[in-house]
C-alpha cells in the first residue's frame, strides 16, 4: 500500500508540473498580452508593467521565475486585477467553489444512490421505466442548458428562489441542484446497473429462499456489494463537479474559483489561470487518490502489483 501511496504521489507531482508548464506556455504565447487591453499604452508604462510582473525577459526566464515563486507558495500578483495576489484570490474564492461542488457531491450521491436502487428493485415495472426515462434526459441534457431554463422557471416565473448570488440557502439551492441533478443521474443508471447484476447473483437467490425481508436484502446486502463502482466514480464525480461548477458560477453570478477563471481566460491572466488551474488539478488528483485508496479498503478482490 505505501509503496502503491509513493508512486502515486511521485507521478501526481510530475503531473502537476506537466499542467503549470502547459498552461503558462498556452496563456503567454497568446496573441495579445495582459496589458493589451489598455489602450494606447506608452511603451515605457507598458515595461514598467512587465517589469513589475516579471514578464519582461524571455519566454524561459519568465516560466523560470514563476517556477521559483511556485516552489517558495507564492503564485504572484494578478494581471487582471491590480494590485492583488493569486493567492489572496483563491484564499476568498476556493471555500466558495468548494461548498458548492461539495453540495453538488453529495446531492448527487444521495439522488443516484436512491434512485437507482429503487429503479433495480422495482425492475420492468413502472417506476424503473420513469426513472430511467428521467436520469437519460439528466444526463443528455448539459447543465449549461438546465441552468438558464431553471432559472427561468423557477426564479423569473415562480419567483422560488433569486436568479443569482451566493451566501443565503435560498441562493445555494438552484445552482446546486443545477450541478449536482445531471451527474446524480449517471450515478443512478450507475447503481442500478450495479445492483441488477448484484440482483441476480447466487447468495442473493440463497438469501430471498431463505425468506429474508427483500428491502433488507436490496438496501442492505445488495447495496453494500453493488458499492465499489459507485465508489471508483467518486473520484471522476468530484472533477466533473469541480470542472463543472465553472460554468454554473457564471450563470448564476457566484464569485468562485471558476468565474475568475474565466475572467482571468479572456483577460490573458497569466498567474490568474495557472494558478487556479493548479489548485483545480490538485484536488482532482487528490480525489482520484481517495477515490482508488478506498476502493482498495472496500473491494478485497482488487490486489495491488
Amino acid at each position: 500500500m505505501w509503496t502503491y501511496l509513493i508512486r502515486r504521489i511521485l507521478s501526481s507531482l510530475f503531473i502537476l508540473i506537466g499542467v503549470v508548464t502547459l498552461t503558462f506556455f498556452l496563456v503567454r504565447l497568446s496573441p495579445g498580452n495582459p496589458f493589451s487591453s489598455e489602450r494606447n499604452i506608452p511603451p515605457n508604462i507598458l515595461r514598467e508593467l512587465e517589469a513589475r510582473y516579471k514578464l519582461n525577459g524571455t519566454l524561459l526566464e519568465q516560466y523560470e521565475n514563476y517556477l521559483s515563486s511556485l516552489l517558495h507558495g507564492d503564485l504572484m500578483l494578478s494581471t487582471r486585477y491590480r494590485n492583488r495576489s493569486v493567492n489572496e484570490i483563491i484564499a476568498q474564492t476556493l471555500p466558495v467553489s468548494i461548498m458548492l461542488g461539495g453540495c453538488a457531491f453529495v446531492l448527487s450521491l444521495v439522488f443516484g444512490i436512491v434512485s437507482g436502487s429503487l429503479s433495480a428493485f422495482f425492475w420492468n415495472r413502472p417506476l424503473d421505466k420513469i426513472t430511467q426515462a428521467i436520469t437519460l434526459a439528466g444526463i443528455s441534457i448539459p447543465n449549461f442548458v438546465i441552468a438558464p431554463f431553471s432559472v427561468l422557471i423557477f426564479a423569473i416565473f415562480l419567483k422560488l428562489f433569486p436568479p443569482a448570488g451566493w451566501g443565503s440557502l435560498n441562493t445555494i439551492i438552484l445552482p446546486t441542484l443545477c450541478l449536482g441533478i445531471p451527474y446524480g443521474c449517471v450515478v443512478s443508471r450507475l447503481t442500478r446497473s450495479s445492483m441488477l447484476e448484484v440482483l441476480h447473483s447466487d447468495y442473493i437467490r440463497t438469501a430471498k429462499a431463505k425468506g429474508l425481508n427483500e428491502s433488507a436484502i436490496v438496501f442492505v446486502h445488495a447495496l453494500k456489494a453493488a458499492a465499489a463502482p459507485i465508489i471508483a466514480y467518486c473520484g471522476p464525480l468530484a472533477a466533473n463537479l469541480m470542472t463543472g461548477s465553472i460554468v454554473i458560477e457564471q450563470i448564476f453570478g457566484i464569485s468562485g474559483m471558476g468565474s475568475f477563471f474565466v475572467d482571468g481566460v479572456l483577460n490573458r491572466d497569466v498567474f490568474l489561470v495557472s494558478g487556479v488551474t493548479l489548485v483545480y488539478s490538485v484536488l482532482l488528483i487528490t480525489f482520484n487518490l481517495v477515490a482508488d485508496i478506498l476502493c482498495l479498503l472496500f473491494d478485497k478482490r482488487i490486489v495491488l502489483k
